[in-house]
């Protein structure tokens, strides 16, 4: 059974997360919190279902559809701390709901990082073509297994791409895998306490961990000095 936490403050709770278990790059943090707030104000409803991983260096913001999109960007970067690294990740769904006084509020799910991993290589769906918005405003659909050529050859009218949307072969299918996901991961969860969650994960953390072992080292007794003459 997960945990769920309710109608936070997302950026709030993922900047505690950060700052207990990311050590380097921590600007990484800095582009999601530039790149969340915009997802929270689009109009796109996949855009504000996402997965989040913090990292002892770095974290990544990624849309849990395009997760489920096989050998996607995305769906690469997902699997790939936990088949080529041995990093301890922390990873979350995140599930925005509104806006409130600048601050961007949502449910956000707690996920045990390898087992999602492992659940989401069975729960993929092929890329069958991507959508490209051009420069100049133009929005062409292409075949993915030849959108590098193709693109290249159609920036000369349409200038650079300005972005670019992966389309499942079956859309029905990817629909339906992220549904059962979700509805899953809502109905099994429990509501939890996030003080409590953050205090153990400060106790788990390597941050925790090295202040649990200075403050041990600071009470413990100290070995007499090896210039120390025997006591008379």
């Amino acid at each position: 059974m997960g945990t769920k936490f309710e109608g936070v403050d997302i950026l709030g709770f993922l900047g505690q997360v950060v700052e207990l278990h990311t050590q380097h790059y921590k600007d990484d943090f800095d582009i999601d919190k530039e790149l969340i707030p915009k997802l929270a104000l689009s109009g796109e409803p996949e855009d504000r279902r996402l997965l989040w991983m913090s990292r002892p260096c770095g974290t990544y913001t990624l849309r849990e559809r395009e997760v489920h999109l096989e050998d996607s960007y995305a769906n690469n970067v997902w699997r790939f701390y936990h088949e080529q690294t041995k990093d301890p990740v922390l990873a979350y769904a995140i599930s925005i709901k509104d806006v409130r006084d600048g601050k961007v509020i949502g449910n956000i799910y707690p996920l045990d990082y390898g087992s999602h991993v492992e659940r989401t290589k069975s729960l993929t769906c092929p890329i069958e073509k991507v959508s490209v918005v051009f420069e100049d405003g133009t929005n062409i659909i292409i075949p993915y297994q030849n959108r590098r050529r193709l693109i290249n050859e159609l920036m000369p009218m349409h200038g650079n791409p300005k972005s670019m949307t992966d389309l499942p072969e079956n859309e029905h299918e990817l629909a339906m895998i992220l549904k059962r996901e979700r509805f899953k991961r809502s109905y099994h969860a429990v509501s939890g306490d996030i003080k409590e969650y953050i205090d153990g994960l400060e106790n788990n953390t390597l941050r925790g961990k090295l202040k649990e072992a200075r403050t041990a080292a600071a009470t413990s007794p100290k070995p007499p000095s090896p210039n120390k003459g025997p006591e008379r």
